[in-house]
């Protein structure tokens, strides 16, 4: 419990677990860009749609968003400190996240989807992030007690939070909310908006990293953009669409933020790895910046309109510039950021996808003749090479004690296996001659991933080692047997002997070889 009220402790934890969803949604898209290749099996949930939608989702909806969420609360406490019962809704706040993310994964993995390029998950499932938008508000006002005067950032964070949760219902609705209504089109001023969105996070990170106070300036570069944005919201909603031209106006709006983040960045007096970091960030995003006003104009617009430019800009936009922002903010924190090595190396990756694919894009253009496959070969190796920046935060023991080996082997035979049999099961049970309904078969599924999930945590918990193992014994004693009972009466053919045989001798190798087995200090010790 102490562990949960140090915030240097909590952010540590939370960002090595939401890192996991990072390398999750890097693994879809190495197999999504595999699947364009030509390699591909007939499986129920790996089909090329369920990849994207998840890939995509994930990089949009996981590990970036959670983290740069966080941004006020590592501002706060380098201000006052930390509020002991704010932290506890935070890590509520942050553990529903979570959920909503296993929620997304699962419904994506099995088909449900809206079709939408940013917005593909259930609409339904934003009312779970909204409810964690609720204990995030509460965690944040619980955290600004600590201040005696409030500053003007945190009023204006205050009240954009609040409306954060029924904004995302109501702009998420499919029937009378924008989503559908803005995904085709120029959007000159949904552009100018997204931009702009990230002006405000670029100077609360110059303002967290900064030594000493950090005073703004130049800035009416950022007052006239959010003026002329808000008047395109409002000419939308009471007089009707926008011009192409005025589009056009909004979008080269845009450019204003280049000498803004310019003298910015200039004034900030940041420590060395940051500072490298925040600089990757805004030249990623001023590059942006500039490509997406040059492929605004009309005659260059349609020709790369929906080709792989286009998605080479997207990989340069989140996975470079929003990434490293949450880079910076959390490299002072977390150790494993500051070695250049991973960076380099997921920078390096990100660099060669956006080559490749902008190569792609020229070709499927008609101005250049070089194979788009050919490029999407390079593009799925550099995406394998993005892969080892997660190598930074894996740590593995050089040595284990035989019940440690034991979890290790229920994790890679039911966690592993779990989703082993998730993903593949469709393909897998028609080979072997088993039937396979696509239904229930998934439940029983997840239920094996729990079990190697309890022997993962007997392994990260020594303290509960003995008893979360003994849990997974319990477990598969009552699974095997009611498998063990379908099979015997028919209702299901080998595969449920099978697997009541593959539980029995986890069961039996426990109870021989570990069960209330004496330690040999125990041995040696004397009445």
């Amino acid at each position: 419990m102490e562990n949960l009220y140090n915030f240097d402790n909590f952010i540590n934890r939370h960002f090595k677990i939401s890192i996991a969803f990072f390398a999750l949604g890097l693994f879809f898209g190495i197999l999504y860009s595999i699947n364009l290749l030509g390699f591909s099996i007939d499986s129920q949930t790996l089909n090329p749609i369920n990849m994207r939608s998840i890939h995509i989702s994930l990089m949009l909806y996981g590990f970036i968003p959670l983290m740069l969420s966080y941004l006020p609360f590592l501002l706060i406490n380098k201000e006052v400190g930390v509020d002991k019962e704010g932290l506890r809704f935070l890590n509520l706040y942050t553990i529903f996240w979570y959920i909503f993310l296993v929620f997304m994964v699962l419904s994506l993995l099995l088909g449900k989807s809206r079709g939408l390029a940013f917005y593909d998950f259930a609409y339904e499932l934003n009312f779970l992030l909204a409810f964690a938008g609720i204990f995030y508000i509460i965690a944040l006002y619980k955290f600004i007690r600590l201040y005696k005067i409030l500053p003007l950032w945190i009023k204006v964070c205050l009240r954009v939070v609040i409306i954060a949760p029924i904004a995302l219902l109501v702009l998420m609705n499919p029937i009378i909310g924008q989503v559908e209504s803005t995904v085709t089109g120029p959007h000159g001023d949904n552009t100018l908006g997204m931009s702009l969105a990230l002006i405000p996070i670029y100077y609360l990170i110059i303002k967290l990293l900064n030594i000493g106070e950090f005073k703004a300036s130049w800035n009416i570069f950022w007052i006239i953009p959010t003026i002329f944005y808000f008047g395109s919201v409002l000419h939308r909603i009471i007089i009707g669409p926008l011009s192409y031209n005025q589009e056009w106006f909004l979008q080269y709006l845009s450019l204003l933020y280049i000498p803004l983040l310019y003298r910015w960045f200039k004034d900030s007096n940041i420590s060395s790895h940051a500072k490298k970091a925040l600089l990757i960030s805004i030249l990623a995003f001023l590059f942006v910046d500039i490509e997406g006003n040059i492929i605004f104009i009309p005659q260059i617009r349609w020709i790369f309109h929906r080709n792989d430019l286009i998605v080479a800009h997207a990989h340069v936009a989140m996975g470079i510039a929003v990434f490293f922002m949450v880079i910076a903010m959390f490299i002072n924190s977390i150790k494993e950021l500051q070695k250049d090595i991973y960076l380099n190396a997921y920078l390096f990756a990100l660099l060669g996808i956006f080559i490749v694919l902008s190569i792609s894009g020229f070709t499927q253009a008609g101005i250049i003749n070089i194979p788009s496959h050919t490029m999407w070969i390079f593009r799925t190796a550099f995406g394998c090479f993005a892969l080892v920046f997660i190598f930074a935060f894996i740590k593995i023991k050089k040595s284990y004690s035989k019940i440690e080996f034991y979890n290790i082997a229920g994790i890679l035979s039911d966690g592993l296996g779990g989703i082993i049999l998730i993903l593949f099961a469709s393909f897998i049970y028609p080979i072997v001659g088993f039937t396979f309904s696509g239904v229930y078969e998934y439940i029983v599924f997840t239920f094996v991933c729990m079990t190697g999930i309890i022997h993962y945590m007997a392994l990260k918990n020594p303290s509960s080692q003995i008893i979360l193992t003994n849990l997974t014994v319990i477990i598969r004693v009552f699974a095997s047997s009611m498998f063990f009972a379908l099979y015997s009466s028919g209702n299901l053919s080998f595969e449920a002997l099978a697997i009541c045989l593959f539980d029995l001798a986890f069961v039996f190798t426990y109870l021989i070889f570990f069960y209330q087995k004496p330690s040999k200090k125990e041995i040696l010790c004397k009445d």
